[in-house]
Parts: structure tokens; C-alpha cells; sequence
């Protein structure tokens, strides 16, 4: 029966991280207004809200808005700080208020994220789309609809928004890779690859944009070129395990046994809980048929994650390789429990 070995390859994406999120938090300067004390409260918060003292900030949001119950900015910066502090349902209701008193696309937007955050698509969607009426510059919005596109697996429709976003601001190179990921998903790996190209072009110091052509070269079995774009991605962020790791899967790929353990290794010395690089290690061990070093990494793995179904059925493999029938079957069975469905093909043939 032909052994098939699984390789997890763990992608990078840049879809929205909390991080990027909060970094799109814009404050709102003082416009004129008719109450002097309330301005220069607003404008004490702001500067608070700058200097991210984000209670304090909101304090003086409070007063400001004791002294003007109509102060729309005020609403709209306390929102921001509450944000911050992730006071998300009370962020809201301040949104919620700026946008009854003065609708604004910020405000919208800023409401549509915190939605996104809690994962209510549907209401952050509706908040982008108002959003985008008001500016429909806010490249920002359309790119946040289309990674709520892509989470949703609507891989057309996420393409779409996030080239609305690039329309709107070319240099927006978030939007050009994760336009490339969507082509990535549709399997349409040139139009991917030069998304991703022109996300480098743009910003050449981000090390998940080597990664993710390194991926699409992978897929095309480019193995040359997927490794050049991880070597870079090393350079960027040398301390990062997947990216070892998903280098020695290419070395893997090109038959580079020593480079391909040398990666995994280098995965595991900067992550020392990473399970799947010791699976991956386990596989190159099969390759060049040392079967009972590839268990010893396959237990690594499972000491490691118990509930990994792989590197259950990997094992099952090199156990039956080394003529552990009853060994492998238990490993096999083990993995149809994990949901590693492959494994039954296994059982049917070897177990009966």
C-alpha cells in the first residue's frame, strides 16, 4: 500500500490581528465649538488620549461632555480610549452617540471593527458599508469587508473589496496580500504570486510577505524559489519557527534531507513546543527509511499534543514499516478518533 506522509505547513495570512486593529484607531482633533471650558477639556483628553492614558483620557472625555451633552468629537475619542481599554460594549454605545449626534465614516468604522472583534459580521459589514458612503477614499473599510469576505470563505467576494481597497489607496500592501491569499485559496497561484510581489514591492521589510510567496512557490513545487523568499523572511524575523519550519518542508520538497532537519530543528530551538516541526522531522526521517527515528519525533510531537491526529497516523506508518502491525493499527484508529479520516483507508486495508 502506498505511505502517505502528512506535512503541516502552518501559513501566514494577514487578515486582522488585534494589533492591526487598534493601530486604526484615529483620533479626532477639537472642531471650534461655542463652549470654551468644554474645548479645552476635549483637548486635554486628546492629549491624554496620545499620550495613551487611556482612563485618565476618558475622565476628561466625561467632563467635556458634562459641560456639552452634544459633543459629538467627544463621544467619538472617548470611544477610542474606552477601545483601548477594551471596554468594548461601552466603546460602542460612545460610537453609537457620535454617529446619531454627527454620522461620520470614522465613527462608523471604528464601530464596525469593535463589532468584527466580537465576530458580528453581519453588523461590522453594515457599519463598513456606511462607512465607505460617507469617504469612499476609506480604503481601510473596504479592507476590513474583505477580511470578513475571506473569513467567510467568499473568496470572490473578499477579492473584490480588497481591490476597492487598493483602488482607494494604492499603496495599501496589507490589501494586496491577502488579495493574494484569496487567489492563493482559489488556486490561482500566478495571480497570487503577483499580489503578493507587489505587496514586497510596496513594503520589502514585512516578513509574512516572503512567507506567503514562499507558500505559493511551494504549492507550484518551486522549491528554489519558495526557499530564496523564506530566506529572506529568516532575515526579517529570525526568530520565528514557522518559518524554519515551512523552509524545511520546501527542502523537504527538493529532497534536501539535511537541510529540511537542520530547519526543523532550528523550528524547535526557538519553539521548543513545536509539535508539528518534530512531525515534520519524523517525515523526513521515513523518507530516508529510518523508520524507528521517525517514531522517536512522532512521539515527540503526540507528547507534545495529544490530540494531533498526523503525527498519529504518521507513526502508524513507520510502525507498520518496521513490522509493529498491532502498534500501527492502534495508532491508526487513534487518528480516525482525532478526525484524521485518511487513517481508515489504512485500517481497511492493514487491520482486518
Amino acid at each position: 500500500m502506498k505511505k502517505e506522509l502528512l506535512l503541516l505547513a502552518v501559513g501566514t495570512l494577514a487578515i486582522i490581528t488585534a494589533t492591526h486593529a487598534q493601530n486604526d484607531a484615529e483620533i479626532v482633533r477639537a472642531s471650534t465649538i461655542k463652549d470654551p471650558k468644554g474645548e479645552v477639556l476635549y483637548n486635554e483628553g486628546v492629549t491624554l488620549l496620545e499620550q495613551q492614558s487611556y482612563e485618565a483620557a476618558i475622565a476628561k472625555f466625561d467632563e467635556a461632555i458634562a459641560e456639552k451633552n452634544d459633543f459629538a468629537e467627544a463621544y467619538y475619542n472617548r470611544a477610542v480610549a474606552k477601545e483601548k481599554i477594551k471596554n468594548y460594549t461601552e466603546a460602542i454605545e460612545d460610537y453609537s452617540k457620535a454617529i446619531a449626534l454627527q454620522p461620520s465614516a470614522k465613527a462608523y468604522f471604528g464601530r464596525g471593527r469593535i463589532y468584527q472583534e466580537q465576530g458580528a459580521f453581519e453588523q461590522a459589514e453594515a457599519d463598513y458599508t456606511e462607512a465607505v458612503t460617507l469617504d469612499p477614499k476609506m480604503a481601510k473599510a473596504y479592507y476590513y469587508k474583505g477580511a470578513i469576505k475571506f473569513l467567510s470563505e467568499l473568496y470572490e467576494a473578499a477579492i473584490e473589496e480588497y481591490t476597492k481597497c487598493i483602488a482607494a489607496d494604492p499603496q495599501y500592501y496589507y490589501a494586496y496580500n491577502d488579495r493574494g491569499s484569496a487567489n492563493r485559496s482559489l488556486e490561482r497561484y500566478e495571480e497570487a504570486l503577483e499580489d503578493y510581489t507587489k505587496a514586497i514591492a510596496i513594503n520589502s521589510s514585512t516578513d509574512f510577505l516572503y512567507s506567503n510567496r514562499a507558500a505559493v512557490y511551494r504549492l507550484m513545487k518551486k522549491y528554489d524559489e519558495a526557499i530564496g523568499d523564506y530566506n529572506e523572511a529568516v532575515k526579517l524575523a529570525p526568530k520565528n519557527a514557522m518559518i524554519y519550519n515551512n523552509r524545511g518542508i520546501a527542502k523537504l520538497g527538493k529532497e534536501d534531507y539535511e537541510g529540511a532537519l537542520a530547519d526543523f530543528a532550528s523550528a524547535i530551538r526557538h519553539n521548543a513546543s513545536y509539535y508539528q516541526a518534530f512531525n515534520n522531522a519524523g517525515n523526513v526521517y521515513y523518507k530516508q527509511k529510518k523508520y524507528a527515528a521517525a517514531v522517536t519525533e512522532y512521539n515527540k510531537a503526540i507528547k507534545i499534543n495529544s490530540n494531533f491526529g498526523q503525527a498519529f497516523l504518521n507513526r502508524g506508518i513507520a510502525k507498520e514499516m518496521l513490522r509493529d502491525e498491532k502498534g500501527a493499527c492502534s495508532d491508526w484508529q487513534k487518528a480516525v478518533e482525532l478526525n484524521e479520516l485518511s487513517a481508515q483507508s489504512y485500517i481497511s486495508a492493514q487491520c482486518n
